[in-house]
C-alpha cells in the first residue's frame, strides 16, 4: 500500500535530515520570519547567511595591500651595510724605508660601514604588470567566491522541493481522512440502529488512525526539512509560510544560453595567464636605477694612499639588462599558452556537460508530462469508484474491507500524481539553474 511506500522512504529522509543539521548548525541565529517566500529570494537569503560570504572583503582587502606594496616597492630602498675583511695580501708601493718618496702599505684588514640607496627609474614596466596582475587575481579569486556560494541553490531546491513535496502528501492524507470520517458517521448511524457490524465500524476507525499516523511522521520529516531550511537562510520558516516556485520561463524544447559564473571564472583565469606572460616580457627588457653610497671606512675605500679612517660617497647610474637567460622566459611563455589551452578545453568540458544534461532533461520532462497525463486519468477513474465504493458501503453490498482498499488506491493514485507534479518542477527548477538563469 502507498501508506508502506512512504513509510519506507523514512529511514533515508531522516539520514538525509541528520546531514544537513550537521551541516547547517553552526550557521547564526534566525533574524526575521516569513508568511511568503520565494525560491529566488530564498537564494540571496542563503548567500548573504553563509559564512563564506566573508572572504569578498578579505579577498579586496589583501589585493589592496598588496597594491600598495607594489607601489612602496617604487620608493628608493635606503640599507645600512657594514663590512669587515681581513686579506692575505694587499696594495703596497715603494719600500719600508722612511726615507723613500713614496712608501704607501695598505693595511690587510678594513672595515667600512655606509648606507646604501637605489632608486628604480625604469623596470621595464615590470612594476605595471604586476599590478594588472594583482587586479586580475582579484577578479579570479572574487568569481570563484561566486563559484563555490552558487552550489547554494543546489541546497536550497532540494529542501523547497522536499517540504513542497510532503506538505501535498500530508494534505492528500487530510483528504483520504476526511471521506474515512464521512462514513465513520453514517456507519455509526447504522450501528446504532443495529444494521451494521461493529467490526465494520472498527476497520474504519482503525484506517482514520493509521491515516493520523502517517499525517503525524509526515509532519515531523516537513518540521526537520523547515529547521534544516531556516538555519540555511537565518530566517525562521514554519509551516504558515507560503513557499512559492519560480513559472517556468523557457519552452521545453528551445535551447537556453548558458549563463554560468564558471563561464567568467575561465576567462579570468585566461586573463590571468596572459598577463603573467606580459610579466616575463618585461623581466627581460633593460632596468635603469639611480645608486648612492656614502659612509666611513678603515682604509678610506676610494683612496688607497689614505689609510687612515675616512668618510667617502659615491653615486652613479646602473643599468641591469639580462641580455641571456637560456630560453627560460621562451619556456615558461610556452608553459603559460598550454595553461591557457587547458582552460579552454575545461570550458568546452564544462559547456559540453551543461548541453548533455539539457537532452537528458527535456526527454524527461516529457516523460513526466505523458506520465502525468495518464496519474490525471487514473486520479479520475480511482475517485468516481471511490464514489461509487461509499454509496456500496453505506448500502451494505460491500463491507469495510472493500471500502478501505479503494480509499487506499485513491490515495495512491493522487500521491503518484502529486509526486510526478513535484517531480516535473523540480526538473524544471535544476534545468533553470543548470544554465544560470535561477
Amino acid at each position: 500500500m502507498e501508506s508502506n511506500r512512504i513509510a519506507n522512504t523514512n529511514p533515508c529522509i531522516s539520514f538525509y535530515l541528520l546531514l544537513l543539521l550537521a551541516l547547517f548548525g553552526h550557521i547564526g541565529n534566525m533574524r526575521a520570519q516569513y508568511a511568503s517566500l520565494g525560491l529566488e529570494e530564498a537564494y540571496g537569503l542563503a548567500r548573504t547567511n553563509y559564512p563564506l560570504i566573508k572572504d569578498g572583503p578579505l579577498l579586496e582587502n589583501i589585493a589592496e595591500i598588496n597594491l600598495q606594496v607594489l607601489n612602496r616597492k617604487r620608493l628608493p630602498t635606503v640599507d645600512l651595510v657594514g663590512l669587515g675583511q681581513v686579506q692575505s695580501e694587499n696594495v703596497q708601493i715603494g719600500t719600508e724605508d722612511p726615507n723613500s718618496p713614496i712608501s704607501v702599505s695598505v693595511p690587510l684588514e678594513s672595515y667600512r660601514s655606509y648606507l646604501d640607496i637605489n632608486y628604480n627609474l625604469f623596470d621595464g614596466g615590470l612594476t605595471r604588470a604586476s599590478k594588472k596582475a594583482e587586479t586580475t587575481q582579484l577578479k579570479v579569486n572574487q568569481q570563484a567566491l561566486q563559484v563555490n556560494l552558487r552550489n547554494l541553490k543546489d541546497q536550497v531546491n532540494t529542501l523547497f522541493l522536499n517540504i513542497l513535496l510532503l506538505q501535498q502528501q500530508k494534505d492528500l492524507l487530510a483528504i483520504s481522512k476526511e471521506d474515512i470520517v464521512t462514513n465513520i458517521s453514517l456507519l455509526q448511524a447504522g450501528y446504532d440502529n443495529g444494521t451494521v457490524l461493529e467490526s465494520e465500524l472498527a476497520k474504519l476507525q482503525v484506517r482514520k488512525i493509521e491515516l493520523e499516523s502517517e499525517e503525524i511522521s509526515l509532519q515531523g520529516d516537513i518540521d526537520a526539512f523547515l529547521e534544516v531550511l531556516s538555519k540555511l537562510l537565518g530566517a525562521v520558516v514554519t509551516n504558515n509560510t507560503l513557499l512559492t516556485l519560480p513559472e517556468p520561463i523557457f519552452q521545453e524544447q528551445a535551447a537556453l544560453a548558458i549563463t554560468r559564473p564558471e563561464q567568467k571564472l575561465f576567462e579570468y583565469q585566461r586573463e590571468l595567464l596572459e598577463i603573467q606572460k606580459r610579466k616575463f616580457d618585461a623581466d627581460r627588457l633593460p632596468k635603469l636605477s639611480l645608486f648612492a653610497q656614502g659612509g666611513v671606512g678603515y682604509p678610506n675605500p676610494l683612496n688607497f694612499a689614505d689609510i687612515s679612517t675616512s668618510t667617502y660617497g659615491l653615486g652613479g647610474v646602473r643599468l641591469n639588462w639580462n641580455i641571456v637567460d637560456w630560453g627560460v622566459s621562451k619556456k615558461e611563455k610556452k608553459k603559460i599558452d598550454l595553461q591557457k589551452q587547458q582552460i579552454a578545453v575545461d570550458k568546452e568540458v564544462f559547456e559540453f556537460d551543461i548541453q548533455k544534461s539539457e537532452r537528458e532533461s527535456l526527454q524527461k520532462l516529457n516523460a513526466l508530462n505523458a506520465q502525468i497525463e495518464k496519474d490525471r486519468q487514473i486520479v479520475a477513474l480511482q475517485s468516481e469508484i471511490l464514489k461509487q465504493t461509499a454509496v456500496q458501503l453505506q448500502e451494505g453490498v460491500i463491507n469495510s474491507n472493500d471500502y478501505v482498499m479503494q480509499v487506499n488506491a485513491e490515495l495512491s493514485a493522487r500521491q503518484q500524481l502529486e509526486l510526478h507534479l513535484v517531480q516535473k518542477q523540480k526538473l524544471q527548477i535544476e534545468y533553470l539553474t543548470l544554465f544560470g538563469k535561477l
